[in-house]
């Protein structure tokens, strides 16, 4: 299994102005509380710029009394005002030459932030007259769907080829958030469409994956229902999805791998390829879940393979669907 890099302790402020209204101070601090639980993390603390303690001397003494090495700071203001631009910079001024030793990084400001936007357009949403006649025939409904979304993505300066993954992702899944959390490797849309191109397989982890591949006319395998897949992941204490890659091993090279469900799999193709195994051309791998789905990303972005991938626990069987036909689409067009 591939092992992540060991990353230095970090702990986590989450800062806010401070009120003379208690309640406002305490629905702040249970904020940070569930933010913490979310992230299964006992370092991340709430802290007050102004009028309430603690505040951001007292908390990054606390995280460097627990042996923290860097400390991350996310203000949790709307706007780039004056407390932003000078006021809070000269408090960490001061924590910097009192804790020379420690990393200190000041986050944006939630201005600009797309997941506000969003809660903003979600809120409106009901009081906004929908008069509008409703499409009836599926081209014109995909139509209307892609141009809503293309409004959404117009701030978004990515290349074409990425636009159109996100683009089909968001269309799968209605999750504007994918617009901010897919990465796309600068050369996976020319290395995806030359491969299917010249005939290669596509490899998936699961049944649901290979389903939902609708674009395409090249040979599509998935072993993970096969006997001796079942077989070996139960001799040898592994998962099926693992098992599977390795059975596939020598169909890998030149391959498009598109990984919807298991991390697993994800970590089996890498290790292949990191001991000097086959490698595929492209790797689409947005698994979905809480235990592994993340962490195989992150590896995959370091990986040396052309990937098309994301930055957290979403994914799925349609959203890894979506990215192999955005490639297909893209290689006809």
């Amino acid at each position: 299994m591939i092992q992540l890099a060991k990353t230095k302790k970090t702990g986590i402020l989450l800062i806010s102005h401070g009120s003379p209204r208690d309640e406002a101070n305490d629905a702040f601090s249970e904020l940070t509380g569930r933010v913490a639980a979310r992230l299964s993390s006992d370092n991340i603390l709430p802290t007050f710029f102004s009028i309430k303690r603690p505040n951001i001397m007292d908390q990054v003494g606390k995280l460097a009394g627990q042996g923290v090495e860097r400390i991350i700071m996310l203000p949790y203001f709307l706007g780039n005002g004056q407390h932003i631009r000078a006021d809070i910079p000269a408090q960490l001024k001061q924590c910097n030459e009192k804790y020379p030793a420690i990393e200190m990084e000041f986050l944006p400001t939630l201005q600009g932030e797309p997941g506000v936007e969003d809660v903003l357009t979600e809120r409106l949403m009901p009081y906004v007259d929908q008069d509008a006649a409703l499409p009836g025939l599926g081209s014109e409904i995909a139509k209307l769907s892609h141009s809503i979304i293309d409004r959404r993505l117009s701030r978004n300066g990515s290349d074409e080829g990425t636009r159109a993954i996100v683009r089909r992702i968001i269309h799968a899944t209605a999750d504007f958030s994918f617009a901010e959390s897919v990465r796309v490797a600068p050369d996976a849309v020319e290395r995806g469409c030359a491969a299917l191109n010249a005939g290669c397989t596509i490899i998936c982890d699961v049944n649901m994956v290979r389903a939902g591949i609708t674009s395409v006319d090249n040979e599509i395998l998935c072993e993970i229902k096969s006997g001796d897949v079942v077989h070996a992941a139960k001799e040898r204490g592994i998962t099926r999805a693992a098992a599977a890659m390795e059975k596939l091993q020598a169909r890998l090279d030149g391959s498009i791998v598109v990984i919807g469900n298991a991390p697993t799999a994800l970590f089996k193709v890498m290790e292949i390829a990191a001991n000097g195994g086959p490698r595929p051309a492209l790797v689409i791998g947005l698994p979905v879940g809480f235990v592994g789905a993340r962490e195989s990303k992150l590896a995959l972005l370091e990986s040396g393979l052309s990937y098309i991938t994301n930055t957290n626990f979403k994914g799925g069987s349609p959203v890894a669907a979506a990215a192999m036909n955005a490639i297909a689409v893209l290689k006809k067009e």
